[in-house]
């Protein structure tokens, strides 16, 4: 997989720490680092759940983002798919318990200062 953004990539030489996400439901929303790169998607077969590896950037130099992960049945159709939007990338596709699916990821926006 060819790392991906959702929102901004990080600066040339910006230090990235690398986090992982269990996504454990069909959707999963997190707050991430504006810059940020995401690097893997994998299974976990012991916890039996899809991986996103992101590396973040430092937050204190970069705003928090809201972003929604999607793990969905590989024959879906993204048209029919109202949470994948304009926004939205296909980050790579997985098998879990011999089935395949794709996982998205898509920018909803700034975190707001009432949050």
């Amino acid at each position: 997989m060819q790392a991906v953004t959702l929102c901004v990539p990080p600066r040339r030489g910006e230090l990235c720490m690398p986090v992982r996400f269990d996504l454990t439901a069909e959707h999963t929303l997190v707050e991430l680092t504006s810059r940020h790169l995401v690097t893997r998607v994998e299974t976990d077969e012991d916890k039996g759940c899809t991986v996103v590896w992101v590396g973040i950037t430092d937050p204190a130099t970069s705003r928090p983002v809201h972003v929604r992960f999607s793990v969905l049945p590989s024959d879906a159709d993204p048209a029919d798919r109202p949470e994948l939007t304009p926004r939205s990338r296909e980050l790579g596709e997985v098998r879990l318990d011999g089935r395949r699916s794709r996982v998205y990821g898509t920018y909803l926006g700034v975190v707001s200062d009432e949050n």
